[in-house]
C-alpha cells in the first residue's frame, strides 16, 4: 500500500475513532443524563449535613419518561367549553424521568432537548410514580401519557384517541378539591375554572 493510500486510511480511522468518541460523550452528557448528575449531587450534599438516609450514587432515570403538555392560559380556559382536554393542551419539548434508587423514586426530573429544566422532591415523585402506573394500565403505549401542571401541581392524561382519563396527584387534587386519584375530565376542568375565577375575584 502507498504512502498516500496509508494516511488517508489512518486519517479516516482517527476520524471515525473521533466521531465515535464524541457521540459516546454526547450521549453520556445528554440533558436528562446531566440533570441525573446535579440531582444526585445536590442530595448528597443535603443527605451529609443531615447524617441520614442511604447513598445516591448508583441512583438511575426510569427506563421510561412520560411527555409534557402546557395547558392554555386562564382566559382560553375560562371560555372553554368542551369537557375534553385534548384541545386545551399545547405539546412541548420537555420529558419527565423518575429518578430511581434501589427500585425506589428519589425524585423526579424534568429536561428539554437542550438542557435539565426542573428536579422535584421525594413525597411527589412517590405519588407521581403511583398514578403513572394506574395510567399504564389504559394505556396501550408511554406515549399516550402526557403530564400536566396547573397552578404548579400535576396531573397525568392518558390520551388514546377514542377517549381520556383524568388522575390527580395528591397537591392538585387538593387545590381542586376534588378526590386524588382518577377523575372525569369535565369535573376536573369546572373545577379548574372555579379555582381561575376565585383567584381573578380576589386579585381585583
Amino acid at each position: 500500500m502507498g504512502k498516500r493510500k496509508l494516511f488517508t486510511l489512518t486519517i479516516a480511522m482517527m476520524t471515525g475513532g473521533l466521531l465515535f468518541a464524541m457521540a459516546g460523550y454526547a450521549a453520556f452528557n445528554s440533558p436528562e443524563q446531566t440533570g441525573l448528575q446535579d440531582f444526585i449531587q445536590i442530595e448528597q450534599q443535603q443527605k451529609e449535613k443531615s447524617l441520614a438516609g442511604d447513598s445516591l450514587s448508583s441512583a438511575q432515570l426510569s427506563e421510561f419518561s412520560i411527555a409534557i403538555d402546557a395547558t392554555a392560559t386562564a382566559e382560553q380556559i375560562q371560555a372553554y367549553s368542551d369537557d375534553s382536554f385534548k384541545k386545551l393542551l399545547q405539546p412541548t419539548n420537555e420529558r419527565l424521568w423518575f429518578v430511581m434508587n434501589h427500585g425506589a423514586p428519589e425524585g423526579i426530573l424534568i429536561a428539554n432537548d437542550k438542557e435539565p429544566v426542573k428536579m422535584g422532591g421525594k413525597n411527589r415523585s412517590k405519588d407521581l410514580l403511583k398514578l403513572y402506573h394506574s395510567a399504564r394500565g389504559l394505556a396501550a403505549s408511554d406515549e399516550q401519557i402526557r403530564y400536566v401542571e396547573f397552578e404548579g401541581q400535576g396531573m397525568l392524561l392518558v390520551l388514546d384517541g377514542k377517549a381520556e382519563s383524568v388522575f390527580l396527584s395528591q397537591g392538585l387534587a387538593s387545590l381542586l378539591q376534588l378526590p386524588e386519584g382518577q377523575a372525569q375530565p369535565k369535573d376536573v376542568i369546572a373545577k379548574m375554572k372555579a379555582r381561575i375565577a376565585s383567584t381573578s375575584a380576589q386579585s381585583e
